[in-house]
């Protein structure tokens, strides 16, 4: 089944072995035989699916029925591609199949459920994180394709700058609150993990409240018999052991908020918060906690990142920049080089890259901002500010930026100006 979400011509492709799909990741028995109509119905259907994105290097695939039909969207680096449109019946089918290889319940279709599973395509293996989201017209289908050798667990693993790392590394030996912001789907998790991995888990107590969602952190230990609905009580037990650093989940409440300052003077306490942005996680932990001056004295910072299109090494082509252009967008004048995506076809271009198909562009990496608590970031935080006062005082205090990150990629060949632009151009 070939889909054409990059509206190929029609031609004969070249016989892919499909997806192997190896059970759920977390271990549960799938009972094929039981559910002999289904697999029937959806297996190979699930599996030309899952085949086509994978040869695509896709990182998302949804199916979502409208109407009497499924429509399938695969993105590819994070830009959305159509990927074609089924019946309605065979999109449930897989739909159900997929929750029936992830461990999931096939017989609940009004909750949300999550799950994963583990596939093995080309001699590579991937964890496809499986994601049902109830619809008026049934269930939205979301599929996110990780590469299980892809590791993302260290700062430079994620994007990070030297210049970025030093800064947590200072900012995780003390304590306080630290936080990662950001939407759902934009990488707080992973950043999370990354500024975890900043801290001497050999000379700090870590535990951890939150899922590790199947990563690996040495030396953290997790507090299984903690009570999910009393965090102030859960801290409190781990503080009691002796706890100098706690991961805790989501802060998405205003009583989780206030449990995690109750303790900011004598446990480091790290964290996501769902903002589009560090002024906006500032504000909204204001609302929360309800004393400006409590945020600004326990608050030590917070991260935010944006995930950017890398170039192709293969075949980005180099330009030479003039001095001026360099020193109006603030990089060093002695740069020898910048590079952009090579043309398109309609532009003339018949050359063909490939390793990215011809895009320009091969995976995503991290630009990153943080939020530091200088005396006047304290300041402006005690007074109750909006979001255009922090970040004026984030620009007076000179602390990185997304922009500013950014820039530092393109400087070092990884992204474009044009891929910088597209990032930051309003929705």
């Amino acid at each position: 089944m070939v889909f054409g979400m990059f509206g190929k011509k029609e031609e004969e492709e070249e016989e892919l072995e499909p997806v192997s799909f190896l059970g759920p990741v977390n271990g549960q028995d799938v009972n094929m035989k039981a559910n002999g109509r289904l697999v029937e119905a959806g297996l190979m259907r699930a599996k030309d699916l899952v085949t086509d994105a994978l040869a695509r290097r896709s990182d998302t695939i949804r199916l979502e029925p409208r109407g009497p039909q499924a429509v399938i969207t695969i993105s590819v680096d994070g830009i959305p591609y159509p990927g074609g449109k089924l019946g309605k019946a065979e999109g449930l089918a897989i739909t159900q199949m997929l929750k029936l290889l992830a461990g999931l319940d096939i017989k609940e279709r009004k909750k949300a459920q999550s799950g994963g599973i583990k596939a093995e395509f080309e001699t590579k293996p991937y964890t496809l994180g499986i994601k049902i989201v109830p619809v008026a017209e049934g269930e939205r289908l979301i599929v996110r394709v990780t590469d299980a050798k892809l590791k993302l667990d260290l700062p430079p693993d994620v994007g990070m700058g030297e210049p970025m790392r030093l800064k947590l590394r200072d900012l995780c030996t003390s304590p306080g609150v630290l936080l990662v912001a950001g939407p759902g789907g934009s990488g707080t998790t992973t950043t999370l993990f990354a500024v975890l991995r900043n801290i001497d888990a050999y000379m700090n107590t870590i535990y951890t409240l939150a899922d590790f969602e199947g990563r690996k952190v040495p030396q953290v230990t997790r507090m299984e018999d903690a009570e999910p609905e009393d965090l102030a009580g859960t801290i409190a037990k781990a503080a009691r052991r002796e706890a100098n650093v706690i991961l805790c989940e989501p802060v998405k409440t205003d009583t989780a908020a206030k449990a995690m300052f109750s303790r900011h003077e004598s446990i480091l306490m790290m964290a996501e918060i769902p903002a589009k942005d560090t002024a906006s996680a500032v504000l909204q932990l204001i609302e929360w906690v309800g004393d400006p001056k409590l945020v600004a004295e326990g608050l030590k910072g917070i991260v935010t990142q944006k995930l950017i299109r890398v170039l192709c090494n293969d075949c980005r082509m180099a330009y030479k920049p003039k001095s001026d252009f360099l020193r109006k967008l603030g990089l060093p004048d002695d740069i020898a080089a910048l590079y952009r995506k090579p043309p398109d076809a309609a532009e003339g271009n018949q050359d063909q890259c490939e390793s990215c198909g011809s895009v320009g562009f091969f995976g995503r990496t991290g630009m990153f901002e943080l939020l530091e608590m200088t005396e006047g970031m304290q300041a402006v935080i005690a007074g109750k500010p909006d979001a255009n006062a922090i970040r004026s005082q984030m620009k007076k205090d000179k602390m990185i930026t997304l922009q500013q990150d950014g820039l530092r990629l393109v400087a070092e060949g990884k992204t474009s100006l044009e891929e910088l632009q597209r990032v930051f151009k309003p929705a």
